[in-house]
């Protein structure tokens, strides 16, 4: 009986050694999900139902408040597919479209060397930790094994635009922001005559302002606050929370010192539902400017070239894109509750080209990582331009929505 019990005892001690160590080694993340427990099933009822891109394209048809879509055909714009076209959505990293435009703009202009050296030190200063930290990492490796670096950890303006296209690394993207400048940006708003797309702000500015432990407020409260400033108010204090992370020793260490150990300390949903304080634009104006671009219109052919080609990154780097494509290119952003991507292609069956947009808005959470997790919005996005019957599909959602929300006229 002693010998049992010693065996027993034995194997009790060494289970919970075991268990202690796991969740020791994994406690941030244990302490990640429980705070998210409620989140992890938000949605779960459309995880079954969307293994297939009918299922996808019923969500859509259901959930009109979370998606927008515009799908035009260059060559037949009768066949554009419009779905919820005209609601402001946060952008994302697809704002960075933008960026690429601008950069593009100085490049023609002469006011910037596509040569010019961007020190990968100076983009590390806009790293937040925590926030898109994976991002920033593959794009440096991606850069080192394509012989972008110089000896000084430097590479060119050219290949950090390719960089930012296809990985949409924040940190990326707030070195170049600041690099062309806040001036600029008014300017290529009026440029391009844009009347419901905000022009991009820092992702650092932007990430502070939502934080609820760096602000030490309420995450409600922190939405209520900003959503009643003035616009330019607005942009004005995100700018200064990003230039103070950058310049300000002391609120510099005091950021870093707290998301390191808590991050944003916000829930998921919390931040999902803050992304609504993200620039804005909808899927017409923005398909409307990927058209300018694909015929050469977009503030001049220079421009236009330089920044489909920036966007041609998976023509290269993603497997069997050739199969269904002459050209494609694309700028696509995943963060939590929100898909979001922009993008042109030709068809390698019909030889159209078509440009897109697509965002999927607040969406539930587990929902959210179902999508995420299988890349859904690329391969729905890529099978709009050349698949027949997800063209079909989507048509078909386009105008059941339409009858739907068509008053109805009574004799």
């Amino acid at each position: 009986m002693a010998r049992v019990f010693k065996f027993f005892a034995a194997f009790f001690v060494t289970a919970v050694v075991i268990f202690g160590a796991i969740l020791a080694f994994n406690w941030d993340a244990f302490n990640t999900f429980y705070d998210n427990r409620d989140a992890m099933v938000e949605g779960s009822q459309w995880v079954e139902e969307t293994y297939s891109l009918r299922g996808l394209s019923n969500y859509i048809d259901q959930n009109p408040d979370h998606v927008s879509i515009v799908s035009s055909v260059i060559e037949t714009p009768d066949s554009t597919i419009r779905f919820m076209e005209h609601v402001k959505r946060p952008m994302g990293t697809t704002a960075n479209f933008f960026i690429l435009v601008a950069a593009a703009e100085m490049i023609e202009s002469g006011a910037a060397s596509p040569d010019m050296p961007v020190s990968w030190s100076e983009v590390t200063d806009h790293l937040l930790p925590g926030v898109n930290r994976s991002e920033h990492e593959i794009s440096y490796t991606a850069a080192s094994e394509r012989g972008w670096l110089n000896d000084n950890d430097e590479l060119s303006l050219d290949n950090t635009l390719q960089l930012l296209a296809e990985f949409n690394a924040l940190s990326l993207a707030d070195k170049l922001w600041w690099h062309i400048g806040q001036d600029r940006w008014t300017a290529l708003a009026d440029t391009l005559s844009l009347n419901n797309t905000d022009m991009p702000l820092p992702y650092s500015g932007l990430y502070l302002t939502i934080s609820p432990g760096i602000r030490d407020m309420e995450a409600e409260n922190i939405y209520d606050l900003e959503l009643v400033k003035e616009p330019i108010d607005y942009r004005d204090s995100v700018i200064d929370r990003a230039d103070n992370f950058l310049n300000d020793p002391e609120f510099r260490e005091n950021t870093l010192s707290y998301m390191e150990d808590n991050r944003l300390g916000n829930t998921f949903m919390q931040e999902r539902d803050a992304l609504a304080l993200f620039p804005k634009t909808t899927a017409s104006e923005m398909t409307d400017l990927l058209e300018k671009m694909v015929r050469d219109e977009l503030i001049s052919p220079g421009v236009s070239q330089r920044v489909k080609d920036w966007m041609r990154w998976p023509m290269e780097r993603q497997s069997g894109i050739r199969r269904d494509f002459t050209d494609y290119g694309a700028i696509y952003d995943n963060r939590m509750g929100l898909l979001n991507g922009i993008d042109f292609g030709t068809s390698r069956y019909t030889g159209d080209t078509t440009v897109q947009a697509v965002f999927f808005d607040r969406i539930q959470i587990a929902f959210w990582f179902h999508m995420s997790s299988n890349h859904m919005h690329q391969d729905f996005q890529q099978r709009l331009i050349f698949d027949p019957a997800m063209i079909e599909q989507m048509k078909e959602v386009e105008s059941s929505h339409r009858q739907a929300s068509s008053p109805h006229i009574t004799p």
